[in-house]
Parts: C-alpha cells; structure tokens; sequence
C-alpha cells in the first residue's frame, strides 16, 4: 500500500553523519529528502534525493527556497545550533515543529533551565555564580567540589568538575571557551549515577519512553560527552516515577510543552534525584533500541510530526514503556585522544554478527589522523545491542572487548580502557 507521505517533500536542517539516519527512515516512508548546509561533502549529501548548498542557519534563504520549491515539511535532527533556526523557519511557513521556543530556550540556556525547573519543584544543583568573571566566580564558590559549565553550551562541552582553586581556574576559562556569551556557571556538583530520561509529547500528553544509566570507566571521573557503556532502564526509574514524575510532567504542561520530544540528564545517588540539563532533540534518544525493543522510535516519530504534527498515537504505547521488557544498552569505544593516526581497525566485522546487536556506528577510519585535547570525548564505535538479562549483557561487552580494537602503525592501541563488564553487578546494585 502506497505511504501516505509518498512523494512529499522533506528538507532536513545539517548534513553530518547523525543526519544520515533521518534520511534513510525519511526514504523508507516514501519521502523526497533534501538535506541542506553549508559544506560541499557533508556525509548525508550522499545519501540524500538532493543536496543543498545552503547555510542551515539563514533562515530568510530556507523560507524562499521551501516557498519556491514546494516543500511539504521542515526539520533537523542532533544540532542544538539549529534548534531555533528550524523553529523560525516552521514557524514562518505554518509547518510543526517538535520544539517549542520555551523548550529551546531551556535546552540552550542553564540558567532557563533551572529556574524553571525551580518553579515547579524539579530539582537541580545550588548555583554558586554565573558570570563572566574569574576573580568573583572563585569568591563566590562555598565549597568544594564544584561543577563548572558554560551557561549555553550542550553535550558536557567545556564542562567539569574542580577540587581546588587551579582546577576551578582551569575549567573556567574552558568553559568560557565553549559559551557563545563567555558566561560560566559554578554549581554544587552532584553524585550518584548519571542517567538520561526520554520523554515525547502528544496533545498535552506524555510518556516516558526510556531511561538509561551511563557507565564509565575507572580511569575517567565523568564522561566528557560519551559514556563508556549505558544500559535501559535505568536503577532510579521507580524511584523516579514515586517522586519525581508528576512535578516534570506538570511543568511540560504549564510551560507549554504539547507536542515534542524532551531528554532530561540527572544523577540519582540511592536516596535523591537531581538533573542538571535538559534537551529537545535527538540525540538523547537510542532510537535502533527504542525500534528493537518497542516496535516504535523517535526518528520516525519527529518525520511524522513534521508533516502531520503529531508524534504518535499514545493509546497505543503502555503509561510505563519505559520499564522495557529486556536490557537496551549503548556500547562506546573511545579514542585516547593521542596525536596519532589510524592503521587498523579491526574486529567490528565479528562485532556486527552477534545476534543481540541491532546497530553498529563506525566514527573513524582507517589512514586519518584523530587528535584532540580530551575537551570533547571521540567516539570510535558505537554499538547498539539488546539482552534479555544482565549476565549476557556482560558476555556481550566481554567478547566485543576481546575481538574489537584500533591500532596506530605501530601496533599499539589507539584507545581509551575498555569498560569492565565485571563491575556491573556492584554498580547496578549499588542504586
């Protein structure tokens, strides 16, 4: 039977390789995509019906070319950069959008974010200062340890936590770096295990699609923006829906919030739940896991929303689908970091013929130089992979540990250490 989205028109916002995924399940329901930047080889341009060479933030060319072209649809994907953009342009032309300017404004500006969620109750960290100024930054700081960040940053760039006054002196000119305002935040930092929640939006109504606790490795204190391993649902989900479900649900509601899909990041510590950030679109969403183990995801839901403004049918999907039935798990490789480059790659073959895997995300290849200063972590390969129970999600990451690997021309590994699958049973019975 013929997709009622046949023959419609999509652009998409960014063509980086994230973009890829919108496109190809864009296809899949018959849709005409067009992908649209400023770079001539952006990955998606090779996979799209059309490439546009045009900047994704001039909002007054995108109208004139939709009005000119006769497009049905408008959005992006992973960019919180061309977040409003999109909105302006939906907005100019009549069309959906799943993020609101109050949503956006949350997702981009901490400060937004936490007096807003103060209104309502949610809870956040104690702000210390925000500003611009390292001499009154480190004066006002109460105690120690602290977390630094810039106010309007996303993705833990430019973001840490401090000890001691060299510390916090350190990550507050970084993080001025990564702030297009060169405004800081200092806050309590909070501990407990990270975890990301999944929301979606539907006529006022909401559901908790995910719930994911992030892992990392021994020898890294936090994950910069990558965790080592993350595994659905998380350990504070019940504790999360007695406590703090209806105060969140309740500010969506009376900020606003109709139709749209929101993650919100936060650690739980055994006793409290505190979140610290907040973002309205993909990417906090695993959506190859969401498909594998729900039947639905949220790619498909934002390409359906962009045409009919509507997400989904939530008569359709249970009040707690994020309990899962089964173990959903996000598996990261990460390059040290090293001024080095690729030789080899090695092993992601026998990675792909595990059964349990549903996706496998290559990042690098093979003669390409990769260098960074550890501001931003580099994911080598990601792998999407679901298990029924805990002790074959440990045998899974214990073969892929084994076979898997990235070596310089010298033989020597390229990589960060390896997640230790043995810990698991301490760190998820720990909360």
């Amino acid at each position: 039977m013929k997709s009622k989205f046949a023959e419609k028109k999509l652009l998409v916002l960014g063509a980086t390789d994230l973009i890829i995924d919108i496109v190809k399940h864009a296809q899949k329901m018959g849709i005409y995509v067009i992908v649209a930047d400023y770079y001539q080889d952006s990955p998606a341009k090779k996979y799209a019906d059309e490439a546009l060479l045009l900047d994704a933030t001039d909002v007054d060319a995108i109208v004139d070319y939709c009005l000119n072209n006769k497009i049905d649809a408008v959005t992006t994907g992973f960019l919180d950069v061309l977040l409003n953009p999109c909105y302006e342009v939906c907005q100019r032309l009549g069309l959906p959008f799943f993020a609101t300017k109050k949503m956006i404004e949350m997702s981009t500006n901490k400060t937004v974010f936490k007096q807003t969620c103060e209104k309502y109750g949610v809870p956040v960290p104690n702000t210390y200062y925000v500003g611009q100024k390292w001499e009154e930054g480190e004066k006002s700081v109460l105690q120690y340890p602290v977390f630094v960040k810039p106010l309007d940053a996303s993705g833990s760039r430019g973001a840490g936590v401090c000890y001691n006054k060299t510390e916090l002196f350190k990550q507050f000119e970084t993080a001025k770096e990564f702030s297009d305002s060169d405004t800081v935040i200092i806050e309590e930092y909070i501990t407990g295990r990270e975890f990301l929640l999944d929301y979606i939006a539907v006529d006022g109504e909401y559901r908790l699609l995910e719930s994911f606790d992030r892992y990392v490795c021994d020898d890294r204190g936090s994950a910069i923006n990558y965790a080592n391993l993350s595994i659905a649902p998380s350990c504070s989900l019940k504790a999360y829906y007695n406590s703090v479900n209806e105060k969140v649900i309740h500010m969506f509601k009376s900020e606003g919030i109709i139709d749209g899909l929101v993650f919100l990041q936060g650690h739980f510590d055994g006793e409290k739940i505190t979140f610290y950030e907040m973002g309205c679109r993909l990417g906090g969403s695993f959506y190859n896991i969401e498909q594998a183990i729900l039947g639905t995801n949220t790619i498909d839901m934002i390409i359906r929303l962009a045409f009919t403004g509507k997400m989904a049918d939530l008569s359709s999907i249970d009040e707690k689908v994020a309990c899962f039935n089964r173990l959903g798990a996000s598996y990261n490789f990460l390059l040290s970091g090293e001024n080095k480059t690729v030789s080899r790659i090695q092993g992601k073959e026998k990675i792909e013929q595990i059964s349990s895997v549903v996706e496998t995300i290559q990042r690098v290849k093979e003669n390409k130089n990769y260098y960074n200063e550890r501001i931003v972590d580099t994911p080598a390969l990601t792998i999407h992979f679901v298990e029924n129970n805990l002790s074959e999600l440990k045998k899974t990451v214990s073969y892929m540990n084994d076979v898997f690997d990235i070596v310089d021309g010298n033989g020597n590994t390229m990589l960060l250490n390896k997640f230790n699958p043995n810990t698991l049973d301490e760190l998820r019975g720990r909360f």
